[in-house]
């Protein structure tokens, strides 16, 4: 056996052990542990200080049966071209004005033939694609399917601790509020996972009241809407969705940034008032609006984080 594959075997092993740990300490967690309050909390989270921007979408009226994420997208069209009137015959100074650029097109190819992939790479990305994830070759991206083996693993906090251990560095934000018969979680993250770099947008609640601090995966009655624009500097790195979904995610291969060096643009295309209402409240609370440069427009919540 090749020293690549060698290489290859020795990530995945540590891996599966990793999540072996993961999961034996999730089912002997204490039910008892109390989960932080509502709101924001994050293991490595500074105040960005990036603006962001409104990109105008020039998208014809369809006149044929819209899906759902395409509901989503015209409303939030016609919101936000009454916004930009709106601003526009205000007094307030161009500069001083904060847009939001919100992603309304970030179809991938779903292209799995690794076109291009060779030796090592191509080992590696068989790899990934075994894992269950697919490949789109316009953006030279790996991302994750809506039905993917990891929605049955929920989430814990002890995923993100033991992160470090396989090689992965990065920022991650929770989001917390309580709509309906839930606690939601609303989690970010981007940086290097390994010998990728990417982000992800997850979606996850539990029963309201419960102390636990694992939470499930939503169903699909209850996926939101998502997208987002990753940048590495100035550089528009990545885009995905928007898709209804509970785990959004794009990851880049053989490119390794540090999370500072990464900047998200994540939005959320909620579903009604009540549910944006108690997510705003939420970051209202914190005093998020000093932090992280975010934008509500009618049910379009973006965030942008640095």
């Amino acid at each position: 056996m090749d020293k690549n594959k060698k290489i290859i075997i020795f990530a995945v092993a540590a891996v599966i052990i990793v999540a072996a740990a993961a999961a034996a300490i999730w089912l002997t967690r204490d039910p008892g542990e109390a989960s932080p309050a509502g709101g924001i909390d994050e293991m490595s989270y500074e105040m960005p200080s990036t603006n962001v921007i409104f990109t105008e979408d020039s998208r014809e009226t369809e006149t044929t049966a819209l899906s759902e994420e395409e509901s989503y997208i015209e409303n939030f069209l016609a919101e936000a071209n009454t916004y930009s009137q709106t601003i526009e015959n205000t007094s307030q100074a161009p500069s001083s004005k904060v847009f939001f650029n919100v992603v309304t097109n970030g179809t991938v190819s779903d292209d799995n033939s690794l076109e291009g992939f060779t030796g090592a790479a191509k080992d590696i990305g068989e790899i990934i694609l075994a894992a269950g994830f697919r490949y789109d070759k316009n953006q030279q991206i790996f991302y994750s399917e809506t039905q993917s083996w990891q929605r049955n693993w929920g989430f814990s906090p002890v995923y993100d601790a033991g992160a470090a251990l396989v090689g992965m560095y990065y920022d991650t934000m929770r989001l917390k509020f309580t709509y309906g018969e839930h606690d939601w979680m609303l989690q970010l993250w981007k940086g290097r996972y390994g010998i990728t770099t990417g982000a992800e947008m997850g979606v996850y609640y539990k029963d309201t009241g419960t102390d636990s601090t694992f939470y499930d995966t939503v169903p699909d009655s209850e996926t939101i809407t998502m997208s987002f624009a990753l940048y590495k500097g100035d550089e528009l790195y990545m885009t995905r969705g928007p898709e209804p979904h509970w785990w959004l995610t794009g990851f880049k291969l053989f490119d390794m940034v540090a999370p500072k060096e990464l900047t998200l643009h994540a939005t959320y295309f909620m579903t009604n008032d009540e549910m944006a209402d108690a997510l705003e409240e939420s970051i209202l609370d914190l005093g998020f609006i000093e932090g992280i440069n975010y934008q509500r427009l009618g049910l379009t919540m973006t965030i942008i984080w640095n």
